[in-house]
């Protein structure tokens, strides 16, 4: 479809005093959540495309503390433009924590695989650019084109849980609690826009069949 993503992922393995990671932690007790919060918002939040790509092209993702700035100045952005959000999803869950990695890559490459490419990543403090293609332009009044953003979270916990319904209201929650989230609880993060471009768009059609566990806010 044309679709331009960009990415900022980074991953810390869970650690405990024996420095034992997830792939190695037969001998750990307990679980790991796993947070997926989507937000469609109308086009004219291009602003926000401009900010998540000098943030994947500033941001430190090789540590903990690195990711949860990320994650806090992705939740802002977010907080900052309510009259923009017209979609949303949140969706969370616990894991054996000897699962929790694999959980999170295999929800990972779901969400990217539905992306025909990145254009910036920033992988592990890795930071990779190429060209962006073109698509659709924003109009003066386009309120039919939007923008998807996707934020990927797994913690050792957090108090976020499944809403009964989604609405404004509990995607602002949700904002707030994930962006407050510690640097010594966040595991692993990855957040993605779709499209890249400020002048690139997603139609209604395109981001409903793209995502469709949206729900109209």
């Amino acid at each position: 479809s044309g679709t331009i993503v960009n990415t900022i992922r980074g991953s810390k393995l869970l650690e405990e005093s024996n420095n034992h990671s997830i792939n190695n932690s037969k001998s750990l007790i307990g679980s790991v959540t796993i947070i997926q919060l989507q937000i469609g918002l109308l086009a004219s939040a291009k602003t926000l495309q401009e900010e998540l790509r000098d943030l994947a092209n500033s941001a430190d993702t090789s540590s903990s503390i690195g990711l949860a700035k990320v994650l806090q100045e992705t939740s802002v952005a977010l907080l900052r433009k309510p009259e923009l959000w017209v979609y949303g999803n949140i969706e969370s869950g616990k894991v054996p924590i000897n699962s929790a990695e694999s959980t999170f890559t295999r929800i990972s490459i779901s969400e990217r695989s539905k992306i025909s490419k990145e254009i910036t990543s920033n992988f592990a403090g890795e930071i990779t650019n190429s060209l962006p293609t073109k698509n659709n332009s924003i109009g003066p009044n386009s309120i039919n084109e939007l923008i998807a953003i996707t934020i990927l979270i797994a913690a050792k916990s957090s108090p976020l849980n499944n809403a009964e319904y989604i609405d404004a209201e509990q995607i602002r929650k949700a904002l707030e609690i994930a962006g407050s989230t510690p640097s010594g609880e966040l595991i692993a993060l990855e957040v993605l826009w779709v499209p890249e471009g400020d002048k690139e768009t997603l139609s209604s059609e395109e981001l409903l069949t793209t995502y469709p566990n949206l729900k109209h806010l």
